[in-house]
């Protein structure tokens, strides 16, 4: 289902501009096609929105500006090829709503935003553990999952890093410790599950959580870079 859920998506999208744009055209099918090339568009913005970073705000919004302007002048030559030449229309007899570049973006950050929000209902578990428990040095611990930073296989021994400063030894092997936690943790080598959470930078080959730097292994990186992304 997830592999092919922005296919059925964005095939639904066109149907429903479809249904929006029928009533401005002479036919279904005229808003069908039109539908269907507001879509470079639609998926350039998707593709490219991801990338932008606002942690230098100034770059962040020339790039968003850059980005709405590229993704409008898209938008508008995919109107000219389907209103002028596949139609044979006069761009004169255009509707000016179609046209409107508040009405375009509109309809763009809508559904790209509907996208990303059925996703994660789909896709997210709907509830999260709060507390994890487990034996470590023969005492039942249990703590907040969110306050684990990362977990570390260390020799012959796992280790378990939190946000206090504390560290837990425990005999769970780290590919177990990867099937009790959730989404909110990645693995990014053989001995490092990292929380989402706590990371605060990254690249291709280094993750970052707070001072300590991990190392992202090749086998991992691909993986890293979809989930992080």
């Amino acid at each position: 289902m997830k592999k092919y859920f922005s296919i059925i998506y964005w095939s639904l999208v066109t149907l429903v501009m479809s249904g929006i744009l029928v009533s401005l055209l002479k036919s279904f099918s005229y808003a069908l096609l039109l539908s269907v090339m507001f879509l470079p568009g639609a998926l350039f913005a998707k593709y490219f929105l991801k990338d932008i970073s606002f942690k230098n705000r100034a770059k962040g919004v020339l790039n968003s500006l850059y980005l709405a302007l590229s993704t409008l002048f898209i938008e508008y030559l995919g109107i000219f090829l389907s209103y002028w030449y596949l139609l044979k229309y006069e761009l004169d007899d255009c509707p000016n709503i179609i046209i409107n570049p508040i009405f375009i973006w509109v309809l763009l950050i809508s559904f790209i935003s509907l996208e990303k929000f059925i996703a994660i209902k789909l896709f997210t578990s709907e509830y999260e553990e709060k507390f994890i428990e487990f034996i470590s040095e023969r005492k039942k611990i249990s703590i907040e999952i969110d306050s684990i930073t990362y977990v570390e296989s260390k020799d012959d021994e796992v280790w378990i890093r939190t946000t206090t400063g504390t560290s837990y030894r425990t005999k769970m092997k780290i590919t177990q410790w990867e099937d009790v936690l959730d989404h909110r943790f990645i693995r990014v080598h053989r001995s490092f599950l990292l929380n989402k959470k706590h990371i605060t930078s990254y690249n291709s080959s280094i993750v970052n959580i707070g001072e300590k730097s991990i190392e992202i292994s090749r086998k991992y990186r691909d993986m890293v870079k979809e989930k992080l992304s």
